[in-house]
This record gives structure tokens, C-alpha cells and sequence, in this order.
């Protein structure tokens, strides 16, 4: 049995226009539960994208998690 092997992410800072095409042209606020963009949960505004290649995602679809509590969602 070989080794495991582990990747290590790198978190930047993403602007709107790259936002706007990962959720294809839907502003986050229109795609979070609260209007402002924030975690239900705890409220901060600070979000880490999956990567593509992430098997977090399903469907197709986009999933974040907020860098504060862990929460998990959808785009």
C-alpha cells in the first residue's frame, strides 16, 4: 500500500467579477439565506469557496464554508 498523499489549499481573495462567474451572474446575497451575504449561523461575512475538483461538490453546484463556525452551503 502506497503513502498518503496531501495538498495543501491556498485561500485568495477573490473580487466580484470572479464571484459573479463562479454563481453565473447571481450576486451572493441573492444566494445566501441572509440578505447581506452573512452565515446564519454566526453572522461574519467571510467565506471560503470549494475548489472544483473538491468532492464536496455535488451536482455541480458550488459549495462554500464560512471561515468562522465550519457552516456549509450551496450556491
Amino acid at each position: 500500500m502506497s503513502k498518503p498523499v496531501f495538498y495543501q489549499a491556498i485561500l485568495t481573495k477573490l473580487d466580484n467579477d470572479e464571484v459573479l462567474n463562479i454563481t453565473k451572474g447571481i450576486p451572493i446575497n441573492e444566494r445566501t439565506e441572509n440578505k447581506d451575504g452573512s452565515c446564519p449561523e454566526c453572522g461574519d461575512n467571510h467565506w471560503w469557496l470549494y475548489p472544483m475538483k473538491s468532492a464536496t461538490r455535488r451536482d455541480g453546484k458550488a459549495y462554500m464554508e464560512c471561515l468562522n463556525c465550519g457552516y456549509i452551503t450551496h450556491l
